[in-house]
């Protein structure tokens, strides 16, 4: 349970982003693409998929709904407790559809232009603890690092990486030796950018045991609540 504990933390990790960017340019840019996201964020419905090493659950998010996440196959039922609990505590967790854009993009540091060609540039930056939410990944956000790549013509985010660049700790009797998260990010129905795919690998050991972690969410189907 403390490596499911461990999974959680670094996927809520991912969803910090970049906007101390030292170029003006890349400033204005990331500062209009949050801006617009903001302003045209809209509550969709949609079709969830997760299928990670162990499992493949297939659910309907509805924000009008009680609950809101609902696992359409399997049955909530036909799970065991383990991923019941799983299962319910990523239920508690989701709030809607995660805008690639997001408000908190505005605490990272150390940003830096890594490559750009005539649509997009792309940006390494430095999470901190106060770019990620959880506590768990707040205490290991100084050894992770990210990129962000946006498009030049309205702003937005496209792709967004996050990753270990060396093994670390992160809990006691436990070492991670890889970790990389990517996410792709496609248009809504409201023209800004979601995350429609967040793919996540994490390898090491625990408690004397190794551990090869692969998971793949995605957000499809939206529609107007």
């Amino acid at each position: 349970m403390r490596i499911a504990s461990l999974i959680v933390s670094l996927s809520i990790a991912a969803l910090c982003g970049a906007s101390a960017i030292a170029q003006p340019v890349a400033t204005a840019s990331l500062a209009t693409a949050v801006a617009a996201t903001q302003a045209a964020k809209t509550d969709y419905a949609f079709d969830f998929h997760l299928q990670t090493t162990d499992q493949t659950w297939q659910a309907r998010f509805d924000p009008n709904a009680d609950p809101r996440l609902r696992l359409v196959s399997p049955t909530r039922d036909s799970l065991d407790g383990g991923a019941r609990r799983a299962f319910d505590g990523l239920a508690e967790r989701m709030e809607g559809v995660s805008w690639c854009a997001s408000e908190g993009m505005d605490r990272v540091t150390d940003v830096r232009l890594l490559r750009e060609d005539a649509e997009t540039a792309t940006y390494s930056f430095q999470p901190t603890r106060e770019s990620v939410r959880g506590e768990q990944a707040q205490r290991f956000a100084d050894r992770l690092r990210g990129e962000v790549t946006l498009t030049k013509e309205n702003p937005d985010i496209t792709n967004l990486r996050i990753f270990a660049p060396e093994a670390f700790s992160p809990l006691p009797l436990t070492q991670l030796q890889s970790f990389n998260m990517t996410i792709r990010c496609i248009a809504a129905p409201n023209g800004r950018r979601y995350a429609a795919e967040t793919m996540m690998e994490l390898r090491g050991t625990a408690f004397g045991q190794a551990f090869n972690e692969r998971s793949v969410q995605r957000a499809s189907n939206l529609s107007a609540s």
